[in-house]
């Protein structure tokens, strides 16, 4: 039997301002030094009086911490003695070993989705004072009180339908009031129920992509025009060719000579990002 000093634990520390209960924490670093090797089988563990004096906590964070230890198998109480790893531990700590040398000696690839995900870039955390940014919406006080107001009410007449699941394309009221704005304001002939909300831009381009679209085809984009478009094809495996954007908008003439066959074209719907053009009508109608 090895016993274990104070030296196995000088590196061992609570944080009070993290999320994670005290004594979870403790829990997961006499774990972590169990299946490290750290504290061999048969270890002793220093009193629970010992340990909070020493990390500064209630003896109860680690009375609980050695009771959930306990009963997972890591670490047993003998009467009299005190707690100490469980001997039967061996082979499992030696398979950690084995796991922890073959993931050193052998990176997991990346796969390919992901590594253009982790490029994949994220407007929403630009500063406000960052020029062209897509991130942010632009409204004065008097705006911004208006919408102070119209959420307080909303939330006070707020009832047992409105906290559970509703229609995933959007309350039936909301798709309705939408519609009659289109109507009106955009000449759009829908009905509420072809109206689906969505969470932001990003969220009803991936959704346009999943209905419309298949890996392999080919899809116009403005060039320049907005990043995450792009981004967000190159993510469902369909190829995106970038048309350059003239005086006009999208050249069309450009996308016919690069893609003849293209299933899409993405443009943005009253001017052209980030320069500003509006589409001309010949244009939209070519």
């Amino acid at each position: 039997m090895r016993s274990a000093g104070w030296s196995n634990f000088y590196g061992w520390r609570v944080e009070r301002r993290s999320g994670t209960p005290l004594s979870r924490q403790i829990y997961m670093q006499v774990r972590g030094a169990v299946l490290n090797g750290v504290l061999g089988p048969g270890s002793a563990l220093p009193s629970s009086r010992a340990m909070a004096l020493r990390l500064g906590v209630a003896r109860a964070c680690v009375v609980a911490a050695y009771d959930q230890l306990s009963t997972e198998g890591y670490v047993e109480s003998r009467l009299g003695s005190g707690t100490f790893v469980c001997a039967d531990l061996r082979d499992l700590v030696s398979a950690a070993r084995r796991r922890t040398r073959a993931r050193l000696a052998k990176p997991r690839p990346v796969p390919a989705p992901a590594k253009a995900f982790a490029e994949f870039e994220r407007s929403a955390t630009y500063a406000e004072s960052r020029p062209f940014n897509t991130g942010r919406t632009l409204i004065d006080a008097r705006t911004l009180e208006a919408w102070r107001k119209l959420t307080h009410q909303a939330v006070r007449s707020l009832g047992t339908y409105d906290l559970g699941y509703t229609d995933p394309a959007g309350s039936i009221e909301l798709l309705t009031s939408i519609c009659e704005y289109l109507q009106a304001a955009r000449a759009v002939r829908c009905q509420p129920e072809q109206i689906v909300i969505t969470a932001g831009t990003q969220h009803a381009i991936d959704i346009a992509i999943r209905v419309a679209l298949v890996p392999g085809d080919d899809v116009w984009v403005e060039d320049p025009g907005y990043p995450l478009t792009h981004a967000q094809l190159l993510l469902a495996k369909v190829r995106p060719h970038a048309i350059p954007v003239d005086r006009h908008g999208i050249a069309v003439d450009a996308g016919l000579r690069l893609a003849p066959k293209a299933r899409a074209a993405f443009v943005t719907p009253s001017h052209q990002f980030p320069t500003g053009v509006v589409l001309s009508m010949p244009r939209r109608l070519e």
